[in-house]
């Protein structure tokens, strides 16, 4: 079905940091109107209403909902914080895209789905690393029968001290589990096609508990699916800060009849100046004043699926069945238990 002519009016609560990047995505998608914002802190909220000419600003989303025309909403809200935000826009009958991950307990993440249900309008949670072209090619060969089924996966994602330390203010209300491995899990769930059934994991507390940040900083993980596939799953973020990229980033799959090897993140264009370097990759960018890659496209998908009338890629159904599994990882390497879902 062609894309309504008509634009889907947003709402974006929560604009600091990757709210940042909503806003502009939301700015540039054809299909989309940036309607209103909403932060907490005001004097930012105001600076965001400006640069972006968004007549309506809130520092309280409850207000928004209320008073701003919006048909949807983006909740860009620290991990911990998704439950309130979601089921207010529901109950508002708003279409929502909430950032990864949708909850960090199995019980905020069903009060959502209830939500949902009830409201019937969408839902997606933007795991948008599927729209990685690396990854989107590897399903295409997936569905097309050109791997055979997969049967082991490995998956590693990093970051550098310096996200649980500067880029977040709140590290030590999320885990690992929820902040990385949810983008790895979702990938590997989305190969498989079935649900993890087992779940044996390890963390360790030594870097960041020594700084006052109450999380681990490491886990391993070992999942099996319901198809008998397994899974391997690394995530730390005490990388050196001096490393020249923040994201560290291996993806391995290997299959009855194939085997695919992902580094999605490897920069094309590195620039250093007297303050330090910056890098670009193809997934991210700004190309002539627009953004460009997997956030962007994503982004973009949700605006389109609610104006087509048809479910996006990723609804609360993966959101809830991702946050089952992902509680599970923190309760093994918690109890040193193997979970069983």
């Amino acid at each position: 079905m062609p894309v309504s002519p008509e634009k889907l009016r947003i709402g974006v609560i929560g604009v600091g940091g990757h709210g940042t990047k909503h806003l502009d995505c939301f700015t540039a998608c054809p299909h989309a109107e940036l309607a209103a914002v909403c932060d907490v802190n005001e004097e930012l909220v105001r600076e965001q209403a400006e640069r972006y000419k968004v007549a309506s600003a809130h520092t309280d989303y409850r207000e928004m909902l209320a008073e701003a025309d919006v048909d949807a909403v983006a909740v860009v809200l620290p991990d911990h914080l998704h439950r309130d935000a979601c089921e207010a826009a529901f109950d508002a009958g708003k279409h929502v895209l909430v950032e990864k991950p949708m909850a960090t307990s199995v019980a905020d993440a069903e009060a959502i789905v209830a939500a949902w249900k009830r409201a019937g309008t969408k839902l997606m949670v933007n795991w948008s690393n599927r729209w990685m072209p690396g990854f989107s090619l590897t399903k295409a060969a997936l569905d097309a029968g050109e791997l055979g089924e997969p049967l082991y996966i490995y998956a590693r994602l990093n970051n550098t001290l310096r996200v649980p330390t500067k880029m977040l203010s709140w590290s030590g209300n999320t885990t690992l589990p929820h902040w990385l491995m949810c983008h790895r899990l979702d990938i590997a769930r989305w190969y498989v096609g079935c649900e993890v059934t087992k779940v044996r994991a390890v963390s360790r507390s030594k870097v960041l508990k020594g700084m006052g940040i109450d999380t681990p900083d490491f886990y391993q993980a070992t999942l099996e699916f319901e198809s008998g596939a397994v899974g391997n799953f690394e995530n730390c973020w005490v990388l050196p800060e001096s490393m020249p990229w923040t994201v560290d980033s291996k993806f391995q799959l290997v299959c009855t009849n194939g085997y695919v090897n992902i580094d999605p993140l490897l920069p094309v264009h590195v620039m250093a100046t007297p303050e330090g370097a910056s890098y670009q990759t193809p997934l991210f960018a700004n190309v002539l004043g627009k953004p460009q890659g997997f956030v962007y496209d994503a982004l973009c998908h949700f605006v389109e699926s609610v104006l087509d009338g048809r479910e996006p890629l990723i609804t609360g159904d993966d959101g809830l069945a991702l946050t089952k599994a992902l509680c599970a990882v923190v309760e093994s390497a918690e109890t040193g238990e193997t979970i069983e879902l």
